[in-house]
């Protein structure tokens, strides 16, 4: 783990290979096919999901699908992730990526996965987990990097960008994990084939999820301390003050007494 966490500070990422068996790839890139149709179909249709350049993206597969909580609880990663930013840390956001061979995707545009965000930080506040169910070759698009760039307040121009960026290779069943802020993209996928993927952003609990997965999920997992925690239970807003009290007087009971 070490040797990862020493990369991602110093270069802003790491491939952890062999996370997932052949099998779970495999039952995730068909569940991912599912539900991209099924999020289309609840939003009215692929034409008006098209509209908003959403038509490529499954958000919160893992409350549809309770096989991808597989990729949030892996032991690997969040030691990685937590080595990085403290042992309280919450799953922001988990979305669902796919990229056929040579059509266009929102992607491809250099970016940050904290959007609009120009700082640096003495330790990273969010850590971006990218789970690989095809291969990321220069052929299949492999998301190409800046290294460093996670260093420097402002995102290098997209001429220097384009200049300094570098393909970042990983078999199926391996994930890229790098520092939030770094500037990176989808590649060009040539290769006649659906590149598959599932981008996770673990980040502090300060920043709020993306998409509530405490309403998504409805209740599920809430029974399991360390799970909900990670799921954002604990960190979603009071819905009123008396709430806010209410959660304040069971963390009081629950906390061993000292004395």
């Amino acid at each position: 783990m070490r040797e990862h966490v020493e990369e991602i500070r110093d270069a802003g990422y790491s491939v952890v290979p062999d996370v997932l068996t052949a099998g779970e790839v495999a039952d995730l890139a068909a569940a991912l096919d599912t539900l991209i149709e099924r999020q289309a179909e609840e939003f009215g249709g692929v034409h008006r999901i098209d509209a908003i350049g959403d038509a490529l993206t499954v958000r919160c597969p893992v409350a549809y699908d309770d096989r991808f909580l597989r990729l949030v609880t892996d032991d690997r990663v969040l030691s990685i992730c937590r080595a990085l930013m403290g042992d309280y840390i919450v799953l922001m956001q988990q979305n669902g990526i796919v990229n056929p061979s040579d059509a266009p995707h929102t992607q491809r545009q250099f970016h940050r996965d904290l959007p609009y965000q120009q700082f640096v930080s003495s330790r990273p506040l969010a850590v971006s987990v990218l789970c690989c169910l095809d291969p990321f070759t220069p052929e299949t698009g492999a998301t190409t990097v800046v290294p460093r760039s996670h260093r420097t307040e402002a995102a290098p121009m997209i001429d220097d960008a384009a200049g300094q960026e570098v393909p970042v290779a990983a078999p199926s069943g391996s994930c890229i994990v790098f520092d939030s802020m770094l500037v990176h993209r989808a590649g060009v996928n040539r290769s006649g084939r659906v590149r598959r993927a599932v981008n996770q952003v673990f980040t502090v609990p300060i920043i709020a999820q993306q998409i509530s997965l405490p309403s998504m999920l409805g209740g599920r997992w809430s029974d399991q301390p360390a799970l909900a925690r990670l799921l954002g239970y604990e960190s979603a807003p009071a819905s009123s003050v008396v709430d806010w009290r209410e959660r304040r007087l069971r963390r009081q009971q629950s906390s061993p007494a000292t004395g």
